[in-house]
């Protein structure tokens, strides 16, 4: 290999690596939004204590819930007053009647946002509108951002996987180009001429084996001693793996089409005509 290739190679391998630094952060921002949305319980008053039972059965067979807490009216009384040094006692407040409260915490998942609206939807069905609080508003501001972040990740994704698509396939053709000018004119051995198409198989080989791979296994390599958390779709390995790998396949028909081409043009054709019937006589 020469410093051209190689230099071909180390400019795939810090692309690819750019790739995978930026949608790692792209995916840290979106768990730090669904760590906000985790962080926003949704709290439900039941008057009628006969009717906290049925609902608690109801909600642990729904998906994405972290924890349910049911606070009797006592308990959450006493909890009020502590968190807001309020001048009361519990004899004080004795003749007033409070409801219970439970308390639904969400994981911080893609799932619990669908979850939501499940929960919701049992919770009207055995109490008011006005006894559930959802914090929808703060929860409508971050869902939104979660959307913009997922929209702006997708044409990341596809601008960067036709940026390297494009990257593959030229510099690899611009490279073999090179070689084909800077040798054309020169007499070359059959030995010559396959050892050179052995080289273009290796180096077809080298770009598709080194690059990518090298990325994947850096990335894994952070990821399993525990640094850092794993937050990388896969869908986003096999988009790179497609990228390049497509890239593979357009420069290996196209390297094929121009040897093809050298061949001919090394060795072209002649058609002879036939004599004419006349010259036969």
């Amino acid at each position: 290999m020469n410093a051209r290739f190689v230099s071909i190679i180390a400019l795939l391998l810090v692309l690819f690596g750019s790739w995978l630094y930026l949608e790692y952060e792209n995916a840290s921002n979106y768990q730090a939004k669904l760590n906000d949305l985790a962080e926003l319980p949704i709290y439900a008053y039941v008057a009628d204590t006969t009717k906290v039972a049925p609902i608690m059965a109801e909600l642990k067979n729904l998906p994405a819930i972290k924890s349910m807490v049911h606070e009797t009216a006592a308990q959450a009384a006493t909890e009020l007053i502590k968190a807001y040094g309020l001048p009361l006692n519990e004899d004080m407040i004795a003749d007033y009647s409070f409801p219970d409260i439970i308390t639904i915490n969400l994981l911080p998942i893609d799932k619990a946002i669908e979850a939501k609206a499940l929960i919701l939807s049992a919770l009207r069905a055995q109490i008011h509108e006005d006894d559930i609080d959802s914090q929808a508003s703060a929860y409508s501001n971050i869902t939104q951002e979660l959307s913009t972040i997922s929209k702006r990740n997708i044409v990341f994704h596809v601008f960067a996987g036709i940026l390297l698509l494009l990257l593959f396939v030229f510099s690899r053709l611009s490279y073999e180009l090179h070689l084909l000018l800077l040798y054309q004119g020169k007499r070359h051995s059959i030995v010559d001429k396959i050892r050179h198409r052995r080289q273009g198989v290796q180096h077809t080989w080298l770009m598709l084996l080194i690059p990518l791979p090298l990325c994947f296994i850096a990335y894994f390599a952070f990821v399993l001693l525990k640094p850092l958390p794993q937050l990388i779709p896969y869908w986003v390995f096999i988009t790179q793996f497609a990228a390049a790998f497509i890239g593979t396949l357009i420069t290996h028909f196209t390297l094929h089409t121009f040897e093809h081409d050298v061949a001919y043009n090394e060795n072209p054709v002649q058609i002879v005509e036939p004599p004419a019937p006349e010259e036969l006589t």
